[in-house]
């Protein structure tokens, strides 16, 4: 498997963490750990399917991720490539006019939300393009297109950064502190515009976090401690839910991205 990554244009950057451009020969099948942002996919060749509960489905041809609670498998058949759009946390706000929180543990195809000659014409221009670079260079025309003219309210990005700074390690109250605005209108905005509740968002920020801070040198308890966990069994319980497995499990098994 050959994985590309890019950066986005200033104009995206608020917008868009960066793009990947997947590809592989002999096909293969991946767990893909729950993200704290929405991902767009433009299948290029191939095709790829997506196993849930033990419900395998065919993804579309292009279409939008939102937040999940667990990992799922993906599936990438022989010759197949994908072209991938990591949002930021405000991203799908500002090219959905629906509530983000529409997208909660679903898959949906791009052409339930954005005019079918948008839809044709990227399409086209993905079919035609001879080099990655023409290939992020139509996405980025397409999303500029598609970009909607919807203000992210200051306090939702507030308790992001709040939320971001502490790696989700925060308490909801201590969270709220200061802010002006009561906490159940906090936790609506917020479902509104970055697809899921504070809570949620906080633990996957937790688990990443832990994940990334693991070592071979570390002790799995005091890997629980590190990431704000007062027992063990409850930070077995929240990464077990997150990845499908025991963090000894996890770590032992080799991560292909």
């Amino acid at each position: 498997m050959q994985i590309q990554s890019f950066f986005p244009s200033k104009p995206l950057s608020p917008y868009v963490q960066k793009y990947l451009i997947i590809k592989t020969e002999e096909g293969i099948e991946n767990q893909i750990l729950p993200n704290p942002h929405l991902v767009l996919s433009f299948q290029l060749s191939g095709s790829l399917q997506s196993t849930e509960f033990d419900h395998t489905y065919d993804l579309p041809r292009m279409g939008i991720a939102g937040f999940r609670k667990s990992a799922r498998k993906i599936r990438y058949t022989k010759k197949s490539s994908a072209l991938l759009v990591l949002l930021t946390e405000i991203g799908a706000a500002k090219f959905f006019q629906e509530p983000i929180s529409d997208f909660y543990e679903k898959t949906l195809s791009l052409e339930l939300f954005i005019p079918k000659r948008f839809i044709t014409e990227i399409e086209e221009k993905l079919f035609e393009s001879t080099s990655d670079l023409k290939r992020i260079s139509s996405i980025e025309n397409f999303l500029l297109q598609n970009k909607k003219e919807r203000n992210i309210e200051p306090i939702v990005s507030e308790t992001l950064l709040r939320i971001k700074n502490a790696n989700g390690n925060l308490k909801i109250k201590d969270l709220h502190r200061g802010l002006p605005s009561s906490l159940d209108s906090l936790e609506k905005k917020f479902k509104h515009s970055v697809g899921t509740t504070i809570k949620h968002y906080s633990n996957l920020l937790r688990i990443r976090s832990a994940i990334s801070s693991y070592s071979n040198q570390m002790d799995l308890t005091e890997l629980s401690y590190i990431s704000g966990y007062f027992d063990q069994s409850h930070f077995n319980k929240d990464f077990k839910l997150f990845t499908g497995e025991s963090p000894k499990a996890f770590f032992q098994r080799k991560q292909i991205w």
